[in-house]
């Protein structure tokens, strides 16, 4: 029985192989670049063709000498120069690139940009047709995957800036050849709730794996919405059409959360110093209407007979009173004012109450349902929960008190 190595003994021994290899030490290979990464200075991609894939390094040493790195661009035809070894630590094999040229534009690449400047002639890139991202956004669509880092980090970015704040998910593909039309899906869907925005994407990956984030059909949803949207794909190196055609483009969902919604705590300081700046304001005026009848009321003592006197001094309490009243009013309306935006913004706290397993419930044509005066027995009503919506058809209605 042979004795057993460590791995470690055998990887060393395969590095080895691949070392005295004279083809290996020494390899002219063509293909398309995939996936291409920059990391202190090194450059990481992937060279494919139709059938296969290979990793390659370029480490920063070469990275000025023979190599235009402005060639590692996803989708484009190079030939690498180099030598192929193993990586010991991890076991895998890799080209160690010491040159590489230009060879063409792959397919994709090239089609890719065929749809780019279809839809830039058409003026689905101009700022001209972006929708402004509101600054106090409450109700926020996601259009990703449901279980997904992107959720997870949108969802915990909004919540800790305002946990007010309802989030509303329609969970779709982000790859695959049908993801583009849940994507699609999504972004109706979402569109029809009249939402303050909507955030799409997923947490970067590799240029195939973005393919439906760069579909004409995804690109015309986005530019059709009366929503304001937000494209968070999270790939740094290549626009995508998504990034393109929407309002907003952010490198990562955390910080399309970021851009999504506003700070409650800021909004609520906001809140306390336009009160206390109102307050002053109209304190001082009062200071200055006392002091101008104080005033009048020495000329008056000074220039008028008796009889005048008297006459001005009724005019002039009634004027105060009158004055007053208007003041009082005035204060009392921008007291209202204030208190109904703060009670409005903690009313608006959909999620939390969803969470206690109340559900929010509307007919077919999005009418809240607020009795049962206001539904039919055979009728459609639509119940949204915290995590997901059920449609019901209504059997029977039967009116109850419910006593506190």
């Amino acid at each position: 029985m042979k004795e057993a190595v460590s791995v470690s003994q055998l990887n060393k021994y395969i590095k080895e192989m691949f070392a005295d290899d004279n083809i290996l030490k020494n390899v002219i290979v063509k293909g398309e670049v995939s996936n291409a990464k920059e990391s202190r200075g090194n450059y990481y991609f992937s060279l494919k063709d139709d059938f296969s894939q290979i990793q390659c390094i370029l480490f920063s040493s070469y990275s000025g000498q023979n190599v235009d790195v402005n060639s590692l661009v996803d989708g484009r035809e190079v030939i690498v120069y180099g030598k192929v070894s193993v990586y010991e630590k991890g076991g895998n094999y890799s080209i160690y690139v010491t040159k590489i040229e230009n060879y063409g534009l792959g397919e994709f690449y090239v089609k890719l940009e065929e749809l780019k400047k279809k839809l830039y002639e058409k003026g689905m890139f101009d700022p001209l047709y972006k929708k402004e991202i509101p600054k106090y956004s409450m109700n926020i669509g996601v259009v990703t995957a449901k279980n997904g880092a992107a959720i997870r980090d949108i969802y915990k970015t909004i919540k800790d800036k305002n946990p007010y704040a309802n989030v509303v998910l329609y969970p779709s593909l982000v790859q695959g050849d049908n993801a583009y039309k849940t994507i699609v899906d999504g972004i109706m869907c979402l569109d029809n709730l009249e939402l303050d925005v909507i955030i799409i994407g997923r947490g970067g990956g590799s240029i195939e794996d973005l393919y439906c984030f760069n579909d004409e059909r995804v690109a015309y949803a986005i530019f059709n919405a009366k929503t304001p949207i937000i494209s968070a794909v999270g790939h740094e190196i290549n626009d995508s059409i998504s990034d393109l055609v929407a309002d907003a483009r952010v490198a990562t969902p955390t910080a399309a959360g970021e851009m999504a919604t506003f700070s409650y705590e800021d909004f609520e300081s906001d809140l306390d110093n336009y009160k206390l700046t109102l307050d002053n304001l109209i304190n001082d005026k009062l200071s200055l209407i006392k002091d101008k009848l104080d005033r009048l009321n020495k000329e008056i003592q000074l220039l008028a007979p008796n009889l005048k006197i008297l006459r001005y001094k009724d005019r002039l309490i009634h004027s105060k009173e009158k004055l007053q009243i208007i003041i009082n009013n005035k204060v009392n309306d921008y007291k209202s004012s204030l208190n109904r935006y703060i009670e409005m913004f903690k009313a608006r706290d959909i999620i939390d109450k969803l969470s206690k397993g109340l559900a929010y419930t509307t007919n077919e044509s999005g009418k809240l349902i607020r009795s049962v005066k206001d539904i039919r027995k055979d009728e459609i009503i639509i119940s949204r929960l915290r995590d997901g919506i059920i449609n019901s058809k209504v059997i029977s209605v039967k009116k109850e008190i419910i006593k506190a």
